[in-house]
């Protein structure tokens, strides 16, 4: 009976030892895998990144639209003169030289149909880029191509534009400055022209000298100039700059000037046909 009673004791001892306890059960708790949640987060990081990134591109990507104009490049003069002379313009009496050498630079020691092949190269790419249909009246310095060849082009294209580019000379070198060339109000060829050859030199004179910092010299009219009188096409004369001052020659003959230049042609062009 007093065994009975010693192990009933022992038995209330232990549960009220147990009841007592301060510490209460904890319940187990999952293990945090800190690799998983670094995963997670540069998972989470590299989305954002990778979104951020591509609307910056859509940002840049400057938006195209269709347009339906020809524009005729014409790369000034070539390594191969065309010989003999021509009229100045249809029907006209007086004979001008089917093409000259042009100028050259004298700190680059580039020819001007050098340095105006590569520009149109670029411009061309610049406007096909823009939507534009783009034909060169020349794409080597090793074919002759008269005044006369050269406006043949655009008139058979029916271009929207005739763009001529070239740089200029001077026996001053301290003379710089770029300008484009039209015909005047009272053409003998052509007349019915000349507000439209005036506004595409407007705007693309403006704009190239805005994206080059270059001194603007403007418009300059006259009816001298062969290749302009036989275009049937709104025409300019684009003169990058004088290839005779060292400073400007030499910046010509740099990609990113040449870069500004193209950019300020092609939007004296988006200019003149309203975009």
């Amino acid at each position: 009976m007093k065994r009975w009673k010693v192990i009933l004791a022992a038995a209330v001892l232990a549960l009220a030892a147990a009841g007592c306890s301060s510490e209460p059960e904890k319940e187990e708790q999952p293990e945090k895998k800190v690799a998983d949640l670094v995963i997670e987060v540069d998972g989470q990081d590299k989305k954002q990144e990778t979104e951020t990134k591509e609307k910056k591109e859509e940002e840049k990507e400057p938006e195209k639209q269709n347009r339906t104009q020809t524009v005729v490049l014409d790369p000034g003069h070539s390594a191969v003169v065309a010989e003999g002379t021509e009229p100045l313009g249809p029907g006209s009496t007086e004979n001008k030289a089917a093409d000259t050498s042009g100028t050259s630079g004298t700190a680059s020691g580039l020819a001007e149909y050098e340095l105006t092949l590569t520009v149109s190269r670029k411009l061309r790419d610049e406007l096909q880029d823009r939507g534009y249909t783009v034909l060169m009246t020349r794409e080597s310095n090793d074919v002759p191509v008269s005044c006369i060849e050269r406006a043949d082009v655009a008139n058979n294209a029916e271009a929207d534009a005739f763009v001529r580019i070239h740089a200029n000379g001077s026996e001053d070198s301290s003379v710089k400055g770029a300008m484009t060339i039209c015909i005047t109000p009272d053409n003998p060829f052509y007349p019915e022209l000349y507000e439209q050859a005036r506004a595409l030199s407007d705007a693309i004179i403006n704009n190239l000298s805005e994206a080059t910092g270059c001194e603007n010299d403007g418009v300059w009219e006259t009816d001298s100039m062969s290749g302009n009188n036989w275009s049937q096409v709104p025409a300019t004369i684009v003169e990058m700059g004088y290839m005779t001052n060292p400073e400007e020659d030499a910046l010509m003959a740099t990609d990113d000037y040449q870069n500004k230049i193209v950019r300020g042609i092609a939007d004296g062009i988006d200019q003149y046909f309203g975009y």
